[in-house]
């Protein structure tokens, strides 16, 4: 699968809580950005709430290890190159 560029201009302030967001989740901004559009392009919705209320203890807890959270970044990258999404 051949890779592109993403350039977005976006107030400073909101790339950096997304970096913080993507920090705290153990995660580069550019993975969570790929993680959320894979999503959105496969579920064919736009999902901004998560339903779970447990989902962010969830996650909390496996990015305790930094290893946990390590794995889980490569996972995403694995499932993206795994399952390339055609338009």
């Amino acid at each position: 699968m051949q890779q592109t560029q993403l350039t977005i201009r976006i107030d400073q302030t909101l790339k950096e809580q997304a970096q913080n967001l993507a920090q705290h989740f153990g995660l580069s901004l550019s993975s969570l950005i790929k993680a959320f559009l894979t999503n959105t392009i496969q579920t064919k919705t736009l999902s901004l709430a998560q339903d779970n209320k447990n989902f962010d203890a969830i996650i909390m807890q496996a990015c305790q290890d930094k290893k946990v959270a390590s794995k889980l970044e490569k996972l995403v990258d694995t499932v993206i190159k795994k399952y390339p999404i055609s338009l």
